[in-house]
């Protein structure tokens, strides 16, 4: 993976940017670093938190299970001025359609129909769901 260019592309000129790559094994110290940087800077309502977090963790997740790939990439800064945390998940695995092309009824779907599908539920491409693991915030 590239995290010059991501950082190039998505986050130009920024100080205090945090990179971590993470695998199945710190997945969830990832996740819990995160959640901390966005709960030291912004006041949250429970179920906003609760939901953020498991949206997240459902990303990072994703990248462990279905990108074909070891590694996955979390990179977070905070922009004081504008009080903005911004969070980008990357990997450089095997991409949506082909993921969902493993399951023999999405075998001939597009890129596009991919993407638009892909979070809907029962749509997978026949790997396990998460690990069971629903995280909570603290």
């Amino acid at each position: 993976m590239n995290v010059a260019f991501l950082l190039k592309q998505y986050f130009p000129d920024k100080e205090n940017v945090s990179i971590d790559v993470f695998d199945s094994h710190s997945l969830n110290d990832v996740y819990q670093q995160v959640l901390q940087t966005l709960t030291s800077h912004f006041e949250i309502e429970v179920s906003i938190l609760q939901a953020l977090s498991y949206c997240f963790y459902e990303i990072l997740d994703n990248v462990h299970i279905h990108s074909g790939k070891p590694l996955g990439t979390a990179i977070t800064h905070f922009d004081s001025s504008k009080e903005v945390l911004r969070i980008l998940v990357a990997d450089d695995g095997m991409g949506i359609r082909q993921s969902l092309a493993e399951n023999e009824k999405f075998r001939d779907i597009t890129e596009a129909d991919a993407i638009r599908m892909c979070i809907e539920d029962s749509v997978t491409d026949g790997r396990a769901w998460a690990s069971g693991y629903t995280p909570h915030p603290d």
